[in-house]
């Protein structure tokens, strides 16, 4: 076995790397090592890095800086092909397989791209020569459909094929190659639980018999815990804890990470380079009991092809109140979002505003019944100035002196956006920009706010004025569906609390209090459910 630069046996490893797209660092100083024979887990927050840091690895991304290293040799400047070549394969988030070819076909053509190359190119012209498998590939082939439980689908085409075997098909072909590493990029993403449970012992198998290390990104914690010697957590592309499952779940950075805290203890936000923010004390309102229920949903399912993306979800929220919609990445908050905004159809259930029946309408008509939804992200005009934007919003507004009126209140509510009133959008901060997209949220007073990851990528000072707009939108009784990546925060705020796991309510009650609870279910414990 070939060492690492620090001495030590290993498979994998990275040393020092660091990644910028821009002005922005997605990755800075990052080490990991992957053993042989081991599975590895790299988990953090949404935005963390994983993503990059997977891309380095692999050779789809070139480090502004840092070594990688495969078997013992310095692969950093390397191509993805020669990677492969070397002994790393990897699969990907959504499987690439390709519908024209068997389940059988997809393992030959990847073990021939390891160890028969030159019959590649007659594969590329024409799909006879797959056809004819001679003895030893019959047996590497035959042997990877038996151990991965292909059989009844071996000579199926992959088109159509569940998502829970599609992912089969892809990690056999990833297999193929006869592999020393494998990067597994959320493989249990769209599985049940029953599909996540077997892919979890196929798992286990091939890190054992074959000999296979294996790193794996993936948004189900408490999966990583049960598979992982070893686990390595990104945090704003930094890392921030690596150790064993029971190191990282009382890692008291891994918690605030989870939960959206600052663990500063200064007075200064050294690396933000201005005061840290104080946490405040709750804002939630107290909901009348009598209030009328803005939003019911029932028994909501959403599909994407094979993949469940929400299962069986309920809930409700009266006017005024605010309702955080929590869970792990990959859970289905967002799914949820757009679903009830209209923005993908609902595979069942139902969703009434106000008492009526909105399922099955269209987008733009549950926008004029009084839902406005703020996608991840900065939905402003960049090229128009802070008033056109906001403009351009009280287009259901009547009259011309009303849509003045409408833009004057809000530059009263967000002064200031109006003491930038005629500056572009897009030289706006981000966080300028985040709070000019609330802006035209709220322009109209809107019956339903959906607002999803409002304070991603901000600093903890510009996350409090976002905060502070949402508090004086419920004031004006605007009720509040919020996804948030700060936790604690969205605790703070709202009334209730809805965690999702897989697309399935984990959890529902009082937001008050129950963080330490929210905690557990982040890094993989079980949690009560309350009625």
């Amino acid at each position: 076995m070939t060492q690492d630069p620090a001495g030590g046996t290993t498979r994998l490893s990275c040393t020092g790397v660091s990644v910028r797209f821009g002005g922005l660092l997605a990755v800075d100083n990052v080490s990991v090592t992957v053993p042989p024979r081991d599975v590895v887990g790299l988990v953090g927050p949404n935005g963390a890095g994983k993503s990059t840091l997977f891309g380095v690895l692999s050779g789809l991304i070139r480090p502004s800086g840092g070594e990688v290293f495969l078997d013992g040799k310095e692969v950093t400047h390397t191509s993805p092909q020669l990677r492969a070549e070397r002994g790393l394969a990897r699969t990907f988030q959504h499987p690439e397989i390709f519908g024209g070819l068997t389940v059988r076909q997809h393992l030959v053509l990847a073990h021939r791209a390891r160890v028969a190359k030159r019959r590649i190119w007659s594969d590329l012209f024409t799909l006879g020569s797959l056809h004819r498998v001679d003895a030893g590939e019959r047996a590497v082939v035959d042997e990877l459909i038996d151990s991965l439980g292909l059989g009844p689908v071996a000579h199926r085409f992959a088109v159509g094929l569940p998502l829970g075997v599609s992912r089969l098909v892809e990690l056999g072909r990833a297999l193929a190659t006869s592999p020393s590493v494998l990067l597994l990029d959320e493989p249990s993403s769209g599985l049940d639980s029953t599909e996540t449970g077997e892919f979890e012992s196929t798992l286990r198998r091939i890190a054992t018999d074959h000999g296979v290390s294996v790193l794996i990104v993936e948004h189900d914690v408490e999966l990583v815990m049960r598979l992982c010697s070893t686990i390595y957590v990104l945090d704003f592309g930094s890392l921030i804890a690596n150790g064993t499952p029971e190191e990282i779940r009382s890692n008291p950075q891994v918690r605030a990470a989870y939960l959206g805290e600052d663990t500063a203890t200064d007075d200064v936000d050294e690396k933000a380079g201005h005061p840290a923010a104080t946490v405040t004390p709750s804002v939630a309102a107290s909901v009348d009991e009598a209030r009328p229920t803005t939003l019911e949903v029932e028994n909501l399912c959403v599909r994407y092809g094979q993949a469940v993306a929400v299962s069986d979800t309920s809930f409700r929220i009266r006017q005024g109140q605010a309702l955080a919609i929590l869970g792990p990445n990959g859970a289905g908050k967002s799914s949820l979002a757009r679903a009830i905004s209209g923005l993908v159809p609902a595979s069942s259930g139902s969703v009434k505003l106000n008492g009526r029946d909105i399922t099955t309408s269209a987008a733009y008509r549950i926008r004029k019944a009084g839902v406005i939804h703020l996608p991840e992200g900065r939905g402003v005009f960049r090229r128009l100035s802070v008033a056109d934007n906001l403009r351009m919003a009280t287009t259901t507004v009547r009259g011309r002196q009303g849509r003045l009126d409408a833009v004057e209140r809000t530059f009263e509510f967000f002064p200031n956006l109006g003491d930038r009133r005629r500056q572009l959008a897009g030289s706006l901060s981000g966080g300028e920009q985040q709070m000019l997209s609330l802006a035209r949220a709220l322009i109209t007073s809107p019956t339903l706010l959906i607002a999803d990851e409002l304070s991603l990528g901000l600093a903890p000072l510009l996350v409090d004025s976002v905060f502070e707009g949402l508090a004086r939108a419920r004031q004006d009784g605007v009720t509040l569906l919020i996804i948030e990546q700060y936790v604690h925060r969205a605790l703070e705020f709202a009334d209730e609390c809805l965690v999702l796991q897989r697309g399935e309510v984990a959890w529902t009650g009082r937001a008050h209090g129950m963080g330490e609870d929210l905690l557990r279910h982040y890094l993989g414990e079980s949690m009560t459910v309350v009625p």
